[in-house]
């Protein structure tokens, strides 16, 4: 076998697949819109090739294996060009898993072009491919939730994509409030065509659709405060505030962010990436965490967790506007005890 993978970003990947189709693919990642996207490609320029059939095997245990195993063995009088998408949904990485993907390789049909999806096994399955020399003979597309310049360089390239003209201010705007949320980010796009098709997009255009369609997580709020974003912190709590989102789901989203923050530096995990496996924090978050983990000063984390039991407790007694002006303060508080840190 021939032991050799190239890593492909969504921009590389278009390029890579008009040159030469691939009968072996691995979608490696958990974010929904690169994933769908990436597939998408995938499937287009497949079907350019004759491979019109699509197929799903979702594997859920180890036994699922023999669906794949007798897809690639059926054959018939007719037989036609397929596609069939693997989609791990189980728990557990191990050598058995990474035995049954092997076995695909010396069964392998010209006539079927297979996607791996690893969904949330993708960190196991690049630890792995990090600690081999000897892996694979395929083409792996990364879907993991961009972040800082690769995010900057992944809208560049959906703004080109859709022939987008829009402004520096404007692309700013766009970068700096939705860092991170592909989903968002491209519903935003696909507006923009709809509404100032052909038209240059302005920063005021993007205020415009920010202030109407923000569409926001506790996630999001917890993020900006642990990456120390205070203004976005704000503009996020300002959003809620304005939707009259509970803020008993706001505090809580905090506290239970921050007891984990005590728990990892207490207990001086280093594992982080089981910890969030074990404790079902999505993985996209990780950088947040580790940032907050380096940087926030601890001694002062337990007043901070009083305080938001008194701001929860005032929530379930009396409702009024002072709670937004305190969970401010909080953001303030957390962001004091933040070192200046390089990132």
């Amino acid at each position: 076998m021939v032991c050799t993978y190239e890593i492909y970003t969504h921009r590389r990947i278009k390029k890579k697949i008009i040159k030469k189709l691939n009968f072996f693919y691995i979608l490696l990642g958990e974010d929904l819109i690169l994933l769908n996207n990436n597939q998408k490609i995938i499937l287009n320029f497949a079907k350019k090739e004759y491979f019109k059939e699509n197929y799903i095997i979702n594997i859920e245990k180890n036994t699922d294996w023999n669906k794949v195993i007798n897809f690639y063995n059926s054959n018939d009088l007719f037989f036609k060009k397929k596609v069939l998408v693997i989609n791990l949904t189980i728990k557990i990485f191990n050598s058995v898993l990474i035995k049954n993907i092997k076995k695909l390789f010396f069964i392998k049909n010209i006539d079927i072009l297979t996607i791996i999806k690893f969904n949330q096994l993708s960190n196991n399955f690049k630890n792995y491919l990090s600690t081999q020399k000897k892996v694979f003979n395929i083409d792996i597309i990364w879907c993991f939730t961009p972040y800082g310049t690769n995010f900057k360089n992944w809208l560049k390239y959906e703004i080109k994509d859709k022939k987008i003209e829009i402004t520096k201010n404007a692309f700013f705007l766009l970068f700096k409030n939705y860092e991170g949320n592909t989903l968002f980010i491209y519903h935003i796009l696909n507006m923009i065509i709809l509404i100032w098709k052909n038209e240059n997009v302005t920063s005021q255009k993007i205020k415009y659709i920010i202030n109407e369609f923000a569409v926001f997580t506790p996630s999001d709020w917890v993020n900006a405060i642990f990456y120390n974003e205070i203004e976005k912190a704000f503009y996020i709590l300002d959003i809620f505030r304005k939707q009259k989102y509970n803020p008993l789901i706001l505090t809580r989203a905090l506290q239970k962010d921050l007891l984990q923050l005590i728990y990892i530096k207490r207990e001086k995990i280093t594992n982080i990436n089981l910890f969030f496996k074990q404790n079902k924090i999505f993985f996209n978050r990780l950088k947040f965490f580790k940032f907050a983990i380096k940087s926030i000063n601890f001694d002062n984390f337990l007043k901070v967790i009083r305080i938001l039991l008194q701001i929860e407790m005032k929530i379930k007694e009396e409702y009024n506007s002072d709670i937004w002006i305190e969970l401010k303060t909080l953001i303030l508080l957390l962001s004091l005890n933040i070192k200046k840190i390089k990132t």
